[in-house]
């Protein structure tokens, strides 16, 4: 690193966190052997905080080297090996402190044995391996990949996309998550009024047990577990992320919370928006393969349905609401894999915000007689913040644009489900597109999740709200028997599937080493699949539901289910991640 300071001091500090990925990381612990190339005379060099090192060069041009440990497969991180290298900037480059508005240049020496560099940044013009940005906040901005895989490249409204597809994954796979990616991109442009980017970049790397994404500026990360992605289920949940990430192009790299830039990257950065940020891609994300006839209508419901099924099924909405779920996501909803509670008394501004926007989509469509939908607010904002004003929005802001461009009062409407732990009620609003939630026989709820370990079964959580909650079991037990009957992971879904809601058995657990027995009673919950068109709703109703599923006649032949249909499909698999 080669630093021209304008002061006999420099302090130099390595990034916290990534934006996007609302955590503390700490990306200091994996910067080695920090220290002058050539120092001159006088010259000091001291590490004073865990992420901030101080340079006395009596304000001479200096250079520093430093070794970097990248081996953790995640978007957020370094990724180094012999098949490619995925640099992430924030845990990788020191700037110098209270300079993030200086120029920033990137060199690779060769980009040998690897053939192409991807990347968002510019290349410096008459340069060879050389990229630049105008500032900091535009390098951290732009992860940086090398590798031997050539882009897929294709164009729409002007901007050039290109798709890396890294992984075993055949030419005609790749073509096909191409051709689908550029209609989401057509359709997602056009609902949006145009795109300021000419050129975005796609890394989808197709590895093994991995799942998530980061938006950027002009680029996105993503993984995906190539394993089964055939399946159409798995595809379409494919394509939801990749739609997701592109979609924060508009909502947070432009239209954003005004806590969300710019960015100190030392410490949290605190917002109660990210309802909006995360919660309103979130509902996009799949409204757009809907759009692009990727989710049929039914099996859009079922994805609908599955967010309401998990708040549904937790105690978290009588303990959080939105703004809180937003606030403390650094430290509550991002450590979520190490706190087996969360589920009872947290919520996630991704899935509940996602169903609050689609109770504010269809509430717009509904008094606006379809004139009027979430698309007109988020184009407002647009508008309004990012392309005149060129900041973030308050949250009475992001309400104001609204009633500006829809003549309601969203927040009259919305607020107590946001700034409360409070339920939407939800079908409702669906009610009023003619979709209603049909009553089936209920399914047999243990009340507590196990999962697999070593031959094993271990409960994993507890949910409060049930029965089960007045039993001593733990999370970490292991779950051994029921009634005298062993239970095994490949079958103890079967034995289950024996009982009753209401009624009790005897199980037997393992704490410690010791063996217990325990008395338990089970709940119902509803079954999969509950949301179904409902063909004799009112004009107005079907009206609406024209305009909220993409809805014509062709469609409602094949797809309709009605209240008398036995025909169920299952909902796919969707974990929201960064």
């Amino acid at each position: 690193m080669e630093v021209h300071p304008d002061k006999q001091e420099t302090l130099l500090c390595i990034p916290n966190w990534s934006p996007g990925s609302y955590k503390i990381r700490d990306y200091s612990k994996s910067i080695h052997k920090l220290d002058f190339v050539s120092p001159g005379p006088g010259w000091t060099l001291e590490q004073i905080e865990l992420d901030t090192w101080k340079i006395h060069s009596k304000g001479e041009t200096f250079k520093i080297s430093y070794l970097v440990y990248g081996y953790e497969h995640t978007v957020r991180t370094n990724y180094f090996t012999s098949e490619l290298i995925l640099v992430h900037p924030p845990a990788t480059f020191l700037y110098p402190k209270d300079k993030l508005y200086l120029e920033v240049e990137v060199s690779w020496k060769n980009l040998a044995p690897f053939r192409y560099c991807h990347t968002g940044l510019k290349k410096k013009e008459g340069s060879k391996n050389t990229w630049k940005a105008k500032n900091f906040d535009e390098f951290f901005d732009a992860p940086l990949l090398l590798s031997n895989e050539k882009e897929i490249t294709f164009s729409v409204q002007g901007c050039a996309f290109d798709l890396v597809i890294l992984g075993d994954v055949p030419s005609a796979d790749k073509k096909k998550i191409a051709k689908d990616l550029e209609t989401i991109m057509k359709t997602q442009i056009t609902h949006m009024g145009g795109t300021e980017n000419r050129y975005y970049l796609f890394i989808l790397d197709m590895t093994e047990n991995l799942y998530g994404g980061l938006e950027h500026l002009n680029s996105s990360v993503n993984q995906y577990d190539p394993n089964g992605f055939r399946s159409p289920e798995n595809y379409r949940t494919l394509m939801e992320l990749l739609s997701h990430e592109y979609f924060h192009h508009w909502n947070v790299k432009r239209i954003r919370p005004i806590a969300l830039g710019p960015f100190d990257y030392q410490k949290p950065n605190l917002t109660k928006e990210l309802w909006i940020a995360e919660g309103i891609t979130s509902f996009f994300d799949a409204y757009f393969l809907l759009l692009c006839d990727i989710y049929t209508p039914q099996q859009y419901l079922n994805k609908i349905w599955k967010d309401i099924l998990e708040l549904e099924e937790s105690a978290g909405e009588s303990w959080m609401s939105l703004e809180d779920s937003s606030f403390t996501a650094w430290t509550k909803y991002y450590n979520r894999p190490f706190d087996p509670n969360f589920s009872n008394t947290g919520i996630s501004y991704y899935t509940k915000g996602a169903v609050l926007s689609i109770a504010m989509h269809l509430y717009i469509l509904s008094e606006t007689k379809g004139k009027k939908s979430l698309f007109d607010v988020m184009q407002a904002l647009n508008k309004q913040y990012h392309q005149e004003k060129k900041r973030g929005f308050t949250k009475a802001e992001f309400f104001q644009a609204a009633k500006k461009a829809t003549g309601l009062d969203l927040k009259l409407e919305f607020d107590a489900y946001i700034g409360e732990p409070k339920r939407i009620p939800i079908e409702a609003y669906l009610h009023l597109a003619g979709i209603e939630r049909t009553p089936s026989k209920p399914k047999l709820e243990p009340g507590f999740r196990v999962k697999e370990d070593r031959g094993k079964l271990i409960i994993t959580k507890i949910l409060l709200g049930k029965s089960i909650q007045d039993t001593d079991i733990n999370v970490g037990d292991e779950w051994i028997s029921i009634d005298g009957r062993r239970t095994l992971p490949e079958t103890y879904k079967e034995l289950l599937n024996q009982y009753q809601p209401k009624k009790g058995a005897e199980i037997l657990i393992s704490r410690r080493g010791q063996i217990l027995k325990r008395k338990i009673k089970f709940d119902s919950s509803p079954s999969n699949c509950e949301l179904w068109i409902d063909e004799k709703a009112k004009p107005e109703a079907l009206a609406i539901r024209e305009k909220f599923l993409h809805w014509n006649k062709e469609i409602k032949v094949s797809e309709t289910n009605s209240k008398n249909s036995k025909q169920k499909q299952a909902s796919p698999k969707r974990s929201r991640s960064k």
